[in-house]
């Protein structure tokens, strides 16, 4: 692509060029924010990270063949390093290569006509992305989802997602194929890492962006929850329309911070009086089976109309909700709404494994302190017997979560197994001590092999009890001392159940 093309949409301070004389629009052909990745007539971005900063690898990059170099700031020379290449310096390097990427793709949103609907929060958005994107199917939409568990594409391309919200050239990448779909919406889960990052700078307009909750996770990269919840803040300020939790004391806050001067419509459930936009009235649990409620709101012919979900908890309806309201604010028949939500089930969220035992197995991506709490309590309301709760916290992530994860685990269960999740590069026995500090209110055992734990839960279980997996969900990898191996919960209860024959 020729410089002038590339550079086009991009916020640029000062160039060492004379960017109006065709002489400079030289051929780039390939960007990247890694010296080691470049090549001949490669566009070189110097990103200020959190353990080093891009500025320093300049020569190299140079060295390697760089034909244009991206920067925040020209420290003197470089100690000669760019020497005569061209550069440019930009306000927000990160922000910079997200439009480079969607330009380098040909804008695939803006001239595909594709309509973005984002989902953040804490908890619950992989689920409200699947009941979006079931829903506008249901509708004849031409859809794509983009999230934790895959990529998929209008049902014909379908991707392990790697990230919850791609990097900035594997997100322009697959908006390309979307377009090249005919895809109409695409709804993706926005994490708020992606955020702070800008990993999503090149979206520009969102037609749609949605927030779940907000409650403690992430911190070893926010610090703190106001950074946290600002990060949150930052999707809504590329949005239309918002769609936000009027239960959730976040909501508030977030729709001052980011001054978005679109419609703002709030849901929540009744009972709580903050006179949401859209609520739910007259729930009704019916254990393992799910729940049902009359979805009331605006212009909704006084009575609503009843949404019904095949998985039990308060939690559930929260996420039906969100993806009720988004889908009525596009115009959606609300008879649509109601029957795809009837149907919709997301791998490792309260799944229930069909094991022909005299307990049940669930399998849930619960990885957080609300997350743990909303889905024990969910399992509380139909269990005969005991809630046997396995489950870990990650390593090189938040520790302030572990102990609370033990208490509130001990508080819901009656019987924990604590063993680990993805420690990374800890020493899981230490993730475990700290986990078990907080565990106050039920017997408990710690089993470092997750394998091994999985196998004394079913062997300690009884009839009636429900085993809960916790935190692992759709994963079927761990990772442990640095290194990826194999492993699916689902797969190791079947060969467990195999071997007890």
């Amino acid at each position: 692509m020729k410089l002038f093309d590339l550079i086009k949409n991009i916020d640029i301070i000062h160039s060492s060029i004379d960017l109006k004389d065709d002489i400079n629009n030289f051929e780039i052909c390939n960007i990247t924010r890694n010296s080691l990745d470049v090549k001949i007539n490669s566009a070189f971005i110097c990103q200020t990270g959190t353990k080093t900063d891009g500025h320093k690898y300049i020569g190299e990059a140079v060295k390697n063949g760089a034909a244009l170099v991206i920067l925040e700031y020209k420290p003197g020379d470089f100690d000669g390093a760019i020497k005569d290449t061209p550069y440019i310096i930009v306000r927000n390097a990160r922000k910079t290569e997200a439009q480079l990427w969607m330009t380098w793709y040909g804008e695939p949103v803006k001239t595909g006509n594709i309509k973005v609907i984002g989902v953040t929060g804490t908890n619950g958005k992989t689920s409200v992305t699947y009941m979006i994107r079931k829903i506008l199917e249901d509708s004849g939409y031409k859809t794509a989802l983009f999230g934790t568990i895959k990529y998929i594409i209008d049902d014909k391309i379908e991707e392990e997602s790697k990230l919850t919200t791609s990097d900035p050239d594997e997100l322009a990448r697959l908006f390309s194929l979307a377009k090249d779909a005919g895809v109409e919406y695409a709804v993706m889960e926005i994490s708020s890492h992606s955020l702070e990052l800008d990993k999503v700078a090149g979206l520009d307009i969102i037609e749609l962006g949605i927030f779940t909750n907000l409650t403690q996770d992430h911190l070893d990269f926010h610090q703190t929850m106001e950074n946290y919840k600002k990060a949150k803040a930052k999707l809504f300020k590329m949005c239309r329309t918002g769609i936000l939790n009027a239960d959730d004391k976040a909501s508030g806050d977030i729709i001052e911070i980011s001054g978005n001067s679109g419609k703002n419509y709030l849901y929540g459930i009744k009972s709580r009086n903050n006179n949401p936009d859209f609520y739910a009235d007259n729930i009704k649990y019916s254990g393992v089976d799910g729940a049902a409620y009359d979805f009331i709101g605006i212009n909704t012919d006084g009575g609503g109309f009843e949404i019904s979900t095949p998985v039990a908890g308060e939690f559930y309806v929260y996420n039906t909700l969100a993806a009720a309201a988004s889908c009525y604010v596009l115009g959606i028949d609300k008879k649509i709404i109601s029957g795809a939500l009837k149907k919709v089930k997301v791998r490792g969220r309260m799944e229930k494994l069909e094991t022909n035992t005299p307990y049940s197995v669930f399998i849930d991506y619960a990885h957080t302190p609300d997350a743990l709490e909303n889905v024990l309590k969910s399992i509380r309301t139909f269990t005969e017997g005991r809630i046997i709760a396995l489950f870990g916290c990650g390593g090189d992530r938040d520790r302030t979560k572990r102990p609370v994860m033990g208490k509130i685990a001990s508080e819901y269960a009656d019987f924990c197994v604590v063993t680990s999740d993805n420690s990374r590069t800890e020493e899981p026995e230490n993730i475990i001590r700290d986990i078990t500090r907080g565990i106050t209110g039920s017997d408990f055992k710690t089993i470092t092999d997750r394998r091994e734990a999985i196998e004394y839960a079913m062997n300690t279980a009884r009839p009636g009890d429900v085993i809960l997996l916790a935190g692992k969900g759709h994963e079927d990898y761990i990772n442990e001392k640095g290194s990826v191996r194999h492993f699916s919960e689902t797969e190791t209860v079947f060969e467990i159940l195999n071997k007890n024959k």
